[in-house]
């Protein structure tokens, strides 16, 4: 069974969320090194699976997301932020809405 595409709504949404800066180097106070990518939440997710389109926090792209430290590496980053993938995606919509 093939994915569904992503609607218009949902596209424009992840394209505000590339816009932002890293959420982890942001709490982590550190400068971002590359290009913001929308990681999709696995949290709560079987086996293979993500998150819809809506479920996504900004993570740069060659370090905090792809990275060794990263949330598709050893999760080193989480561990010193103390946050999971949902209080990221907190903080990421604490962003988004002023807060």
């Amino acid at each position: 069974m093939s994915k569904k595409a992503p609607t218009k709504a949902e596209l424009a949404y992840m394209g505000r969320i590339k816009k932002m800066a890293c959420i982890c180097c942001t709490l982590l106070d550190r400068r971002q090194e590359s290009a913001t990518d929308a990681h999709h939440i696995r949290t709560g997710q079987g086996g293979a699976q993500r998150a819809g389109n809506h479920l996504v926090i900004p993570l740069c792209h060659l370090d905090c997301h792809q990275g060794k430290n990263g949330v598709h590496g050893d999760k080193t980053y989480l561990r010193i932020l103390k946050m999971t993938e949902l209080d990221l995606l907190d903080a990421t919509l604490a962003q988004l809405n002023g807060g």
